[in-house]
């Protein structure tokens, strides 16, 4: 009963404490939080895991969750909590998925839906996703050339020449005060090209760590262009973060943007990335 009763504990403080918390104080986690309130986010996680997202979870168990769900129920739900809490997955998707299988306030999402189906030909002059207030979640400025092709360049070479790339490493690995783990992160970063980004939440992947340790790194970053923090975005491709200088809101956002831009990474009106992320990390082992 010990193991179970700390389970319901942990969930129930997730989903009426932190989450509400997190959504208040607009925490750079995910680029928009459509609820705040903790029922909202019980409604969004239990329906997405207890109702596996196709239908409501008190279809599946009675009321209350928390005194009737088996102990892999509560840590999916504390699972898919955590991911919402660092960034590893979208809240408005999730929020959407549980929505539709209740049937309830389709036109919600409609509008996204609309220009997801429409392409780029089209919108160009639009945002991606439109807050309900209509302002721009940041004060961030993207000024396109229509004549410009708008999708990513590709990198015509790696983030540096060998010797800078060879010195960079051996700075890493012989500094004194860097944990196990932020030598493998700063390592694995250098892996991705000048020219590409990547996400907080493809390096928690690859590290098995979580995004919220990568944006950690980030934020500590002592070897900065070097090892090119500057190249992580949000998982939804918004200049996003963890905070800090470099976040959407920080002093150095639209440094940021300058330097990706430069580099050949694009990005719509509504400050998206366009492209996929890298991926193909590697610790330049031998």
């Amino acid at each position: 009963m010990t193991e179970l009763q700390d389970l319901r504990n942990e969930w129930t403080k997730l989903y009426s404490e932190t989450l509400p918390r997190l959504a208040k104080a607009k925490d750079h986690a995910q680029s928009k939080w459509p609820v705040t309130l903790d029922h909202c986010f019980a409604r969004i996680i239990l329906d997405n895991t207890v109702g596996r997202g196709s239908q409501q979870w008190d279809k599946v168990i009675k009321r209350p969750a928390v005194k009737n769900m088996s102990r892999e129920q509560l840590r999916d739900a504390i699972s898919l909590g955590e991911d919402i809490q660092t960034g590893k997955v979208d809240l408005c998707q999730l929020d959407e998925k549980s929505l539709q299988c209740r049937g309830k306030n389709q036109t919600k999402y409609a509008n996204k839906r609309m220009l997801d189906r429409g392409g780029d030909d089209d919108d160009s002059g639009r945002k991606t996703k439109m807050p309900k207030s209509g302002k721009r979640q940041s004060t961030l400025t993207f000024n396109l050339d229509a004549s410009r092709p708008q999708a990513p360049i590709e990198p015509k070479h790696p983030s540096g020449d060998m010797a800078t790339l060879k010195a960079t490493l051996s700075r890493i690995q012989s500094h004194a005060s860097l944990t196990p783990y932020r030598k493998r992160l700063y390592t694995a970063l250098l892996s991705v090209p000048r020219g590409r980004y990547t996400t907080y939440a493809a390096l928690s992947d690859f590290l098995d760590s979580s995004a919220r340790a990568v944006g950690s790194g980030m934020r500590n970053n002592p070897f900065a262009p070097d090892v090119p923090c500057h190249r992580v975005l949000a998982a939804n491709g918004s200049i996003g973060g963890f905070g800090g200088d470099w976040g959407k809101d920080g002093k150095h956002a639209n440094k940021k943007i300058e330097l990706l831009t430069q580099e050949g990474v694009r990005f719509d009106v509504s400050g998206k990335v366009l492209g996929e992320p890298f991926k193909k990390f590697h610790l330049f082992e031998s």
